[in-house]
């Protein structure tokens, strides 16, 4: 399972589970709809609701195909996730999605790339000089919070970024 995309549909801003549950589903069906009845439906939501489903529709339309499914398949995933283990999941996503825009995209990297590999490679990697000098103590908590976290790479998973 590609947890990549995952990471990325509960870690972008316009993509992060909505109070109300606007999760993949009722965007999809939101998308089926022609768009005179998506306009009725949405239409008849409060407006920052509305805006935040609109943008989010943008967006999957934006993403390939393939990308598309894959992360159907991984919502779907996490969506069997115990409830306790879906919120630590998304408050690890949130503080990923927080971080300056200039240090998120070498966090992601570094979270999928030890994901990838054996447990003991992981922490040698994490200990060495190297790694220690591209994170901040913050940042190398919540990569070791989001590998203690984050279900698993599939061995068909290759790191994303």
């Amino acid at each position: 399972m590609r947890w990549f995309w995952i990471l990325t549909l509960c870690s972008l801003p316009m993509l992060a589970q909505g109070p109300k549950g606007t999760g993949i589903k009722l965007i999809e069906r939101l998308n089926q709809m022609s768009p005179g009845e998506r306009q009725k439906m949405l239409n008849r939501m409060p407006a920052d609701r509305r805006r935040v489903l609109e943008e989010r529709i943008d967006h999957l339309n934006r993403i390939a195909p393939e990308a598309r499914e894959t992360l159907k398949k991984d919502y779907e995933s996490f969506q069997q996730l115990p409830p306790e283990k879906q919120d630590a999941v998304r408050k690890t996503l949130k503080q990923i999605a927080e971080l300056p825009d200039e240090r998120r995209p070498a966090v992601r990297s570094a979270i999928n790339t030890l994901r990838q590999q054996p447990v003991d490679l992981r922490g040698r990697k994490m200990a060495s000089r190297a790694f220690q000098q591209s994170f901040n103590e913050d940042e190398r908590k919540l990569i070791k919070e989001a590998l203690n976290t984050l279900p698993p790479a599939d061995a068909s998973s290759s790191p994303e970024d």
